[in-house]
């Protein structure tokens, strides 16, 4: 590690870490006297992502956000995760992994919890969207009654930053088996009700069993040109 300084600011040149490339030019636009001792400055080691590894057992809460390296933005993220813990309210990304949970075990009881009084969930296979909790559950209810219950939702991936909204890939599986053309994601707002977290909308979009491929673009292309040469069609869309 190399390390210049000037009345301004301070240069660092991190090599000590084998697993962590180069990273140069970390420069902090603050007064070094702000820190109080170079050796504490020093038990820091910046990666190539600006995340700094503490050597010392300090958490980066005892140290400028600037040193730290975090974003405005995901400090706020994290407030709000901690002010959702210390209310004991559970997380967006709980409320969903319970929800997937409960269609899963097709325990629609479970389930009802969750959704809000006025929920609006669009399925996209559908013409219109779901409105309100009873026609939203009376979906489930046929959902789960026309499906195996050994068709089972697995999550891929889903959001965890934010507690009010999550977006989440997944596709079905079929004792254990990946299921043909059941890829989907999904995306769900929460609100806080009730003492709890509930769905308020939800958006599902499901991998089509025919898939176009280029002609989709042709297609695109075709109503896009029909709609310049005649606007009016715009109004019956």
């Amino acid at each position: 590690m190399t390390m210049m300084t000037s009345s301004h600011h301070l240069q660092f040149d991190f090599r000590s870490r084998p697993h962590c490339p180069p990273f140069r030019g970390i420069r902090v636009l603050e007064n070094p006297k702000s820190i109080s001792s170079f050796s504490t400055l020093l038990s820091f080691v910046f990666c190539s992502n600006s995340s700094p590894v503490i050597c010392g057992g300090l958490h980066r809460s005892q140290f400028p956000r600037w040193l730290c390296g975090v974003s405005q933005s995901k400090a706020t993220s994290e407030s709000n995760v901690s002010t959702a813990a210390s209310l004991g309210l559970p997380t967006a990304s709980e409320v969903i992994r319970d929800f997937y949970d409960g269609i899963n075990r097709r325990d629609l009881d479970s389930v009802e919890l969750l959704i809000g009084v006025e929920c609006v969930y669009e399925d996209l296979i559908f013409s219109k969207p779901f409105v309100g909790r009873k026609a939203t559950m009376e979906f489930f209810k046929k959902f789960t009654e026309s499906i195996s219950s050994e068709l089972q939702f697995v999550i891929d991936e889903i959001s965890s930053e934010d507690t009010s909204s999550a977006g989440v890939t997944w596709h079905l599986e079929w004792r254990g088996r990946p299921f043909p053309f059941s890829k989907g994601c999904s995306f769900y707002r929460l609100e806080q009700s009730e003492g709890t977290r509930k769905i308020i909308y939800a958006r599902d979009c499901v991998e089509p069993a025919v898939k176009p491929g280029a002609a989709a673009l042709a297609i695109i292309s075709t109503v896009c040109w029909l709609l310049q040469r005649f606007p009016q069609l715009a109004e019956r869309l």
